[in-house]
């Protein structure tokens, strides 16, 4: 899931052979992973995403949980636990990187090879982000479906961008 995540951190404005990237998004998305035992966990909720590197994750199920980044410090808030996790991004996949690389494969689908990692992207009939998928460093299949799509060319205001949480919630710092 944290890989998952920081693919999208660093997004930004960019046209990389017909896939439109914007200032910022918002999505509703389902998330599914495939363990190499092929044991599956799905996620749905919704994201925001700014080219700023910013992000927001709002997890809906199978769990309460929200996950926020401004490229440097990652928080990952889970209700259910009523904890804050604080951790430093030391690795952090940079999209437009990866876009720049992407090839048009056939019909909406698009490939990019990016630290040996293979990322597939389709793009909807507005040409906009639709899913990416890849495997992780772990061999989990990852496969991120976005539905309700909106790009825009402001930045989501940063009040929107951050996790919040109760002030009685227990707090760990990682690295």
């Amino acid at each position: 899931m944290k890989f998952s995540m920081m693919l999208l951190v660093l997004i930004t404005s960019v046209i990389a052979k017909g896939v439109k990237i914007p200032v910022s998004f918002s999505a509703n998305f389902r998330q599914k992973i495939t363990t190499p035992k092929k044991k599956t966990i799905q996620y749905s909720g919704r994201v925001l995403l700014n080219s700023s590197g910013a992000l927001k994750w709002s997890y809906k199920t199978p769990t309460k949980k929200e996950v926020c980044s401004d490229a440097k410090l990652f928080t990952v808030v889970d209700h259910d636990l009523e904890q804050v996790s604080f951790y430093e991004l030391r690795e952090v996949l940079d999209l437009t990187s990866i876009l720049k690389k992407a090839r048009h494969h056939k019909g909406n689908l698009y490939v990019a090879t990016y630290q040996n990692v293979l990322y597939t992207f389709s793009l909807d009939k507005k040409r906009q982000l639709d899913q990416i998928a890849y495997k992780d460093r772990l061999d989990n299949v990852v496969n991120i479906h976005f539905q309700h799509m909106h790009y825009s060319s402001k930045p989501n205001p940063k009040t929107k961008m951050r996790c919040s949480y109760p002030k009685a919630y227990d707090i760990i710092r990682g690295q």
